[in-house]
């Protein structure tokens, strides 16, 4: 096994446990460096400039096949930016949804998607505890031509397949104070009786209060101070199976995932999604931003996964979730999980320093360039309880995962972002979004993949994912979900740009140094897309930009994604070259 556990579903009413499986498998490498499979490539073929740095000019974008207009929410205008991409290598800002002007006790914009007929937007209200709307746009005219209330701050929104009906994930973040923590819950918006006259059924998390010791047994983060399970459970993002009858829902903060029951609007089960063993071959990180550059080694530390995006696709009729593995931690003025290694107190009987390469002791193991400055959470790993802390947990995978809908894992992609992007940018590694800061996320949570899209191209499957920090999109070709195979890494940014200097405090425009921090992105097919090529959206929330790739392909060709079977168990102990799977 590579390095997981976890991996336990839980029934909703009667609690019973259902044995899951906490198999893994990481990426393949081509020897001598990384290499991908051939047979497509992501161009970059266009590029929306909103002019906005780092106030979310580019944040969550949806594609409208129709109208070939793209709908990308704007933070600054609090609402939707509308681009004719007819001609994808010229976007062109065509009108805008100014929903936080036009609609009463909104303050903002957080999400958008599209069906044939309708744009739906998820609408946070002026106070964030309230309950929020969702906005039901005529995609052509942009005429409003609904809302309907949903839960407190609403987060993703995803329309169905059939486009029946629209799911918000409300994510009911508490008070800064904690005084008030709204519960958690996912709306699901019936339009099929047109947008106009909308319905509302809510899945709600109350069938677990009162369970809350069993879902910690089991795996599942419940620890806001006094919260019930409805409280603390926070819905993230939204995946649907393609026949429109089931949800999946990431709860960050407490990494799992519910499945929903569209028609009942109930939650069927809940799925811890484990934690990823850091000391393990395969699982490599650079862990502190004082150890003079890149440093991916294993330590004795486990990420605690917290996907933000998900996804479902179905190769051989078989559902599978694919998860962007970022990270996200509490930190409220009244309550915060949030500490380094260096300040916690760490049982020497716990940690065996024979066992770690160039430590001789605990205290060495807490010094800043090696383990000192990394993040961690304190609501676990004091296991005992004596206030020693006998097991270490980091925020996030840095990886993206691929599951059953069973919640069995059945791969990662291990230390490759890591690894990948050192390679192919040297000393800028761990770069920061908004400031020149090489290094200076791998005590956080390094590239941190955040966003990520599923699109078939000819009869071959493709997650492309987001890395916040540094920037860029990796792809990955996920047809064999066991064995996925990485593609490419592409990513403009011009790192010779100083952007505290050159365009916070200079003259420089808001995407002078490139595209920085990857929020959303959407694909369009073929057959959807204005060309001839599928198409890849990203919206960049730093930069405030939005980008247009093409994706190429040689159908011509025989794709060679290499064997898992073949280099099993070896990973990265035996050089690259190798895939790893349990």
């Amino acid at each position: 096994m590579l390095g997981f556990t976890g991996g336990t579903v839980l029934g909703l009413l009667a609690g019973t446990a259902v044995a899951g499986d906490d198999t893994a498998a990481a990426s393949s490498e081509a020897a001598g460096g990384f290499s991908g499979v051939e047979n497509v490539a992501l161009e970059q073929i266009g590029r929306y400039e909103s002019g906005l740095f780092d106030e979310g000019g580019a944040e969550i974008i949806a594609y409208h096949a129709p109208t070939q207009r793209l709908f990308v929410i704007n933070a600054d205008l609090g609402g939707v930016d509308v681009l004719d991409v007819s001609d994808p290598t010229a976007p062109e800002k065509v009108d805008a949804i100014d929903a936080a002007s036009e609609l009463d006790d909104v303050s903002s914009a957080n999400s958008v998607s599209t069906s044939a007929d309708v744009v739906a937007v998820a609408l946070e209200a002026e106070v964030a505890q309230d309950p929020g709307q969702v906005g039901l746009y005529d995609p052509e005219t942009l005429e409003r031509l609904g809302t309907a209330p949903v839960g407190p701050l609403p987060d993703k929104v995803t329309f169905t397949p059939d486009g029946t009906r629209v799911l918000v994930a409300n994510e009911g973040e508490p008070t800064d104070d904690y005084a008030y923590d709204p519960r958690g819950s996912v709306s699901i918006v019936d339009v099929s009786d047109g947008a106009a006259a909308p319905t509302v059924s809510t899945a709600d998390f109350t069938a677990f209060d009162g369970k809350e010791d069993q879902l910690r047994k089991q795996g599942i983060r419940i620890f806001g101070p006094n919260a019930s399970a409805s409280q603390d459970f926070e819905p993230e993002y939204v995946a649907v199976s393609d026949d429109s009858k089931t949800a999946w829902v990431s709860l960050q903060e407490n990494n799992a995932i519910a499945e929903i029951d569209i028609d009942t609007a109930t939650i069927k089960n809940l799925m811890p999604l484990g934690f990823k063993d850091y000391s393990l071959a395969g699982n490599e990180l650079d862990a502190s931003n004082e150890d003079g550059g890149a440093n991916i080694r294993n330590w004795p530390i486990n990420g605690i996964l917290q996907p933000d995006a998900i996804g479902a696709y179905s190769p051989d009729g078989k559902t599978y979730l694919v998860t962007a593995n970022e990270g996200d931690s509490r930190d409220y003025g009244s309550f915060s999980e949030e500490a380094e290694v260096s300040d916690l107190r760490l049982d020497p009987e716990a940690f065996d320093v024979d066992q770690i390469e160039g430590i001789d002791s605990v205290e060495e193991l807490q010094r800043s360039e090696n383990l000192g400055a990394k993040g961690v959470t304190t609501t676990l790993g004091d296991v005992d309880g004596d206030g020693r802390y006998e097991e270490l947990y980091v925020f996030g995978g840095r990886s993206f995962s691929i599951f059953t809908t069973n919640g069995k894992r059945v791969f990662d992609s291990g230390s490759d972002f890591e690894d990948i992007t050192a390679e192919r940018f040297g000393d800028q590694f761990n770069n920061d979004n908004n400031e020149h800061d090489p290094d200076g996320r791998s005590d956080n949570k390094g590239p941190e993949p955040e966003g990520l899209t599923i699109g078939q191209v000819g009869d071959r499957y493709y997650a492309f994912i987001g890395l916040e920090r540094i920037g860029g999109v990796m792809v990955y070709d996920i047809t064999d979900p066991e064995c996925a195979t990485f593609v490419e890494y592409v990513n403009n940014r011009d790192f010779s740009v100083d952007i505290e200097a050159a365009i916070e405090d200079g003259d420089a425009p808001a995407g002078a140094a490139g595209d920085l921090g990857p929020e959303g992105l959407d694909f369009a097919t073929a057959e959807e897309s204005p060309i001839d090529d599928p198409l890849v959206f990203v919206g960049h929330e730093i930069s405030g930009t939005t980008a247009i790739f093409r994706v190429t392909s040689d159908e011509s060709e025989d794709v060679a994604v290499g064997s898992c079977a073949d280099s099993r168990g070896n990973g990265h102990a035996n050089g690259r070259g190798n895939s790893r799977r349990s």
